[in-house]
């Protein structure tokens, strides 16, 4: 399990040392914390530096543990996946987990099943782990500023949107050495378009 140097949002550990052993108690709480700084994003858009998430949650004793459920919010900055464009989106995230008291985890669980369990720790629940992990799922996995966003011109780059009607005269690749060829010839003989040289012509005057 995580622990406060650990866990991605070290800041939503909660004591709940009031609930502990006392089935039907509860409580209501709530905290914004600034997002750290992420070496790398964990998805296409993520949580800026400093942005505030809003969590509120209900703690309440259970039989096995305490039971967490409530909201996050905050806002996701990114850009298009297509025009590359700065985004941002708002959103709230919903979670429910139980945190399980260690002594009620059964012996026979093994150790794999064991890493997937939520504990009660030194009287804490830590959310951290379960907000981030939403919030990864809730990102959109390729961003766009508008349904109909029309991206980036694959040769040059420019933005379409602003040149709707922005095209490339496309040359076949096997016939651009040959384009080349011609190109030369004609400068170099003179040729006309209807392909005879001065040579030609006199010729055929005789």
């Amino acid at each position: 399990m995580s622990t406060p140097e650990t866990s991605p949002l070290p800041d939503l550990r909660f004591d709940v040392v009031d609930l502990v052993g006392r089935p039907g108690a509860h409580r209501n709480v709530s905290r914004t914390v600034e997002a750290p700084a992420a070496e790398e994003p964990p998805a296409s858009m993520w949580v800026a530096e400093g942005e505030g998430i809003d969590v509120e949650t209900s703690l309440e004793s259970v039989v096995d543990g305490i039971y967490v459920g409530g909201t996050a919010r905050t806002v996701l900055a990114g850009e298009c996946s297509r025009c590359l464009d700065p985004l941002e989106e708002d959103v709230e995230i919903r979670f429910d987990e139980l945190f399980t008291y260690p002594e009620k985890i059964p012996h026979e669980m093994s150790r794999e099943e064991r890493a997937e369990l939520l504990v009660v720790r030194d009287d804490d629940v830590d959310l951290g782990p379960t907000v981030y992990d939403a919030l990864v799922l809730a990102a959109p996995a390729a961003p766009l500023c508008s349904p109909d966003c029309l991206g980036l011109c694959a040769q040059c780059g420019i933005r379409l949107e602003d040149d709707p009607d922005h095209h490339h005269d496309v040359i076949d690749d096997r016939f651009a050495a040959l384009q080349g060829f011609f190109a030369a010839g004609t400068d170099e003989s003179g040729t006309g378009e209807n392909g005879m040289g001065e040579t030609g012509t006199t010729e055929g005057s005789r």
